[in-house]
């Protein structure tokens, strides 16, 4: 799992990859998290505010 969430987070910018955590957040974003410190230092710091700005236009589930 985390090689492919590695090579998601490499071919694409966070904004694209943290869309895909919107639907519900609680168990891929600990692994997004995890597969973007593998891969650049930016990226890891660039993921949360995409998280954020992502799960904010995603709006609320339930």
């Amino acid at each position: 799992m985390r090689t492919l969430l590695g090579a998601c987070v490499r071919t694409r910018t966070p904004e694209e990859a943290a869309r895909g955590a919107a639907p519900g957040p609680e168990r891929p974003v600990p692994l997004l998290l995890g597969a973007t410190r593998g891969v650049s230092e930016e990226q890891y710091r660039d993921l949360p505010h995409a998280l954020l700005h992502a799960l904010r236009v995603a709006g609320p589930t339930a």
